[in-house]
């Protein structure tokens, strides 16, 4: 990124922004290590002026990650359809372009340091891809394969890890993309409904077989919230 222009006077809410931008470039490119005078010295400003906007590095950190990923937060508006009349496989397409149209390398990468670095978020972002994900795509399964809806079978372990399947498919496009820096199209969406459509046959028949599984076995039982609670 270029220094900050310092031609005209940045408004508080822009300076921040360029700030928390280019925190988060740096960050996916180096790590959490790097420093606040690299950052500085990339914005062409003053560590002071850092410091001025965030007191601590881990409050810059804590912004940069609410930055990268409140298009998650975004995405809630944004829910797996629950028409129908639509075939189930054009729907998990339809929702999953949508997921990685949404998030760029930037905020992949991030993720990914996060992981390995100890910070917290995945754990942080577990409850809400859950109940905002992976739930509702468990709800579409259980209806196409003919099953009791949650409110007589609460949400199952072994439905979750089905579902994760898929999922973890689709973000391992992103890391492939923009981690590995493998060569991918510029539209993964072709990969995804090649993913999709082999996922679902598979995917009602297991779940089908899960609900007639009986006992509490490792798969059957039933997942617990983020605070350990059935």
């Amino acid at each position: 990124m270029q220094a900050l222009d310092r031609r005209r006077r940045l408004r508080p809410g822009e300076r921040e922004r360029a700030i928390v931008e280019e925190a988060a470039r740096l960050f996916a490119e180096a790590g959490f290590g790097a420093t606040t005078r690299e950052l500085a010295r990339r914005l062409g400003v003053t560590q002071a002026l850092i410091y001025r906007y965030f007191p601590t590095k881990r409050a810059l950190i804590e912004r940069v990650f609410e930055g990268a990923f409140g298009a998650m937060r975004e995405r809630r508006r944004e829910p797996l359809s629950a028409d129908r009349s639509v075939p189930l496989e054009d729907r998990l397409i339809r929702f999953y372009r949508g997921y990685l149209k949404r998030d760029g390398g930037v905020s992949m990468r991030l993720f990914v340091r996060a992981g390995l670095e100890g910070a917290p978020l995945a754990r942080r972002w577990s409850t809400p891809l859950t109940e905002k994900v992976l739930k509702p795509v468990i709800g579409e399964l259980r209806a196409a394969a003919g099953l009791t809806g949650f409110e007589l079978r609460p949400l199952m372990r072994g439905e979750r890890e089905l579902t994760m399947m898929l999922h973890g498919a689709v973000m391992f496009l992103r890391i492939r993309k923009h981690v590995y820096g493998m060569p991918m199209p510029d539209d993964l969406g072709d990969i995804l409904a090649l993913q999709v459509r082999t996922y679902v046959p598979g995917a009602l028949a297991e779940i089908a077989r899960l609900h007639a599984t009986p006992g509490e076995d490792t798969l059957t039982v039933r997942q617990l919230d983020a605070r350990g609670r059935a």
